[in-house]
């Protein structure tokens, strides 16, 4: 598809790279009006061919750069990922200390460039919903539990992909995202709030619409970072089913010494209050009581329950890593089944993620002008939070 915005060209000169060589900033920058420097140079924006770009879906391209390990969840290998990470950890902690002396959290911190992925935090959350077509499709010819239970396919089954070890760019406030995916079902999201960092999301299909609102929340515990989204999605049908569930949390471990590794911790709880169906889904080795406590089972698994009129209806098992049961009926294998990823069009709103200056030029190869551009970001928002602060 051939891409027609005119910012993705140079306004004036032959770098294909640069929009223009006279004037500070492309057109939709949160920096409008500043004046032009050499050193940092407004880029052309990213084509819809970059942005649309094939993404593999099979699960050993998901889990690239990580091993399973034997006592379950993740471990990064990838060499060339951890080096990019080497020597900044010392300077992170620092900046925590700093952050948390002044009643802060981790989420917000300045962070070098090199640790970054070309992406928004806006775009990565919807990777949590990519198996939203594979398994909410027709969902409201079913009845409310299989409704129930299909929601719970799908929110599980998106906590193994892509599981990156770079950080995706914080969105600026008032960011914006506007995505599709292949059935027709639109993605809407905006960052509304940005201490603390909170996405508002519409997720719109014809046959149920998902909203909510989610606080990114991050701290650092020992040896770990250990975060995750605060808050809930509502899946609303037409005859006013509402299925709410909330999301575990993710330990990052070996931040300071010792191997990476990744894993999903703590519960996720479902619920139709409405229906009076629950479940809650406890992620890690079960636990065995006694005089010695004993662990049985992986990392990576999980199990639960689900309870209709307080009674169980069935057993939910698994592994994030692997697949879901229901009563011991595989309904989730993360062999066969594949995520289904987000496009995007053209035309978005002038807030949308990707017109942000320090993420283009990442994206295009150049991380020296990119950590210009967001030190020159960084510098305009909290100015802007400082006028937020006062009357007008």
């Amino acid at each position: 598809m051939e891409n027609d915005d005119p910012c993705t060209r140079p306004r004036d000169g032959n770098d294909p790279l640069i929009y223009s060589k006279t004037i500070g900033s492309p057109p939709f920058s949160l920096l409008i009006g500043v004046k032009y420097d050499d050193s940092c140079p407004p880029p052309t924006y990213l084509s819809i061919e970059y942005l649309n770009r094939d993404r593999p879906t099979d699960k050993s391209s998901q889990l690239a750069g990580y091993t399973i390990l034997q006592e379950g969840g993740l471990q990064c290998v990838d060499e060339q990922v951890l080096s990019k990470q080497s020597g900044v950890i010392m300077d992170v902690i620092a900046q925590v200390t700093a952050c948390l002396m002044k009643g802060k959290g981790v989420v917000g911190l300045s962070l070098p460039i090199r640790l970054f992925e070309p992406r928004s935090t806006l775009e990565r959350m919807l990777d949590r919903w990519s198996f939203m077509p594979v398994f909410m499709s027709q969902s409201f010819q079913m009845d409310h539990l299989s409704r129930f239970k299909r929601v719970i396919l799908m929110a599980i089954a998106g906590l193994y992909v892509a599981p990156s070890q770079e950080k995706p760019f914080n969105p600026l406030l008032g960011e914006t995202l506007q995505a599709h995916w292949p059935d027709g079902t639109k993605a809407y999201c905006e960052h509304t709030c940005h201490h603390p960092p909170i996405t508002n999301f519409e997720i719109v299909n014809d046959d149920f619409i998902m909203r909510g609102h989610l606080e990114l929340v991050g701290k650092f515990k020992k040896n770990s970072l250990i975060g995750g989204y605060k808050g809930k999605a509502n899946v609303i049908y037409p005859d006013l089913q509402v299925i709410t569930y909330t999301f575990p949390q993710f330990r990052a471990g070996g931040m300071i010494f010792g191997s990476r590794t990744v894993n999903w911790e703590s519960e996720m709880i479902f619920e139709d209050v409405e229906n009076n169906i629950k479940a809650t889904i406890v992620f890690g080795p079960k636990k065995k009581g006694g005089w010695f406590k004993k662990t049985v089972g992986k990392r990576d698994d999980f199990a639960g329950q689900i309870l209709m009129d307080g009674n169980k209806i069935c057993d939910i098992g698994g592994s994030w890593l692997e697949g879901l049961s229901f009563d011991g009926v595989r309904e989730w294998d993360a062999n066969v089944h594949r995520p289904v990823f987000h496009k995007f069009g053209t035309n978005p709103l002038p807030s949308d993620w990707r017109y942000r200056e320090d993420l283009v030029w990442l994206g295009k190869g150049n991380s020296e002008i990119a950590q210009r551009w967001k030190h020159r970001i960084e510098n305009r928002q909290r100015d802007d939070r400082k006028l937020r602060g006062h009357k007008y």
